[in-house]
C-alpha cells in the first residue's frame, strides 16, 4: 500500500507540476532552451499557487503558526507507528496503531 500510495502520487504531482506531461514519458523530460525552462518553471509555481483551487487530494498550504509565509505544501497522511517485512516469506508484522501526520 505504501509503494501504491507514494508511486500514485508522484504521478499527481507530475501532471499537476510539469507542464506537457504524459504517462509514460517518464524516460525523458527536459528542456533545452533558457525560454523553456523559465516557462516550465512560471508554470510550476502557477500550479502550486492554485492547488487550493485545483487539487482533489488531500494537499494544501501551512496555515498558522507554524509557517511563516502560510505557502508551504503541506501534505497529510496516516501511517503505521511500527512494521516489519519479513522477505523471506513475505509476511507482514504491523503495528495497528496509525500516527497521523502532516
Amino acid at each position: 500500500m505504501v509503494v501504491t500510495f507514494k508511486e500514485e502520487n508522484t504521478i499527481a504531482f507530475k501532471h499537476l507540476f510539469l507542464k506537457d506531461y504524459v504517462d509514460g514519458s517518464e524516460d525523458t523530460y527536459a528542456v533545452y532552451t533558457q525560454r523553456d525552462l523559465y516557462d516550465h518553471m512560471f508554470y510550476a509555481v502557477e500550479k502550486y499557487l492554485a492547488i487550493p483551487n485545483e487539487t482533489i487530494g488531500r494537499y494544501a498550504y501551512v496555515r498558522g503558526e507554524c509557517s511563516g509565509n502560510q505557502s508551504a505544501l503541506m501534505l497529510c497522511q496516516q501511517y503505521y507507528r511500527k512494521g516489519q517485512i519479513d522477505p523471506a516469506n513475505d509476511t507482514f508484522n504491523i503495528d495497528p496503531k496509525i500516527i497521523t501526520g502532516k
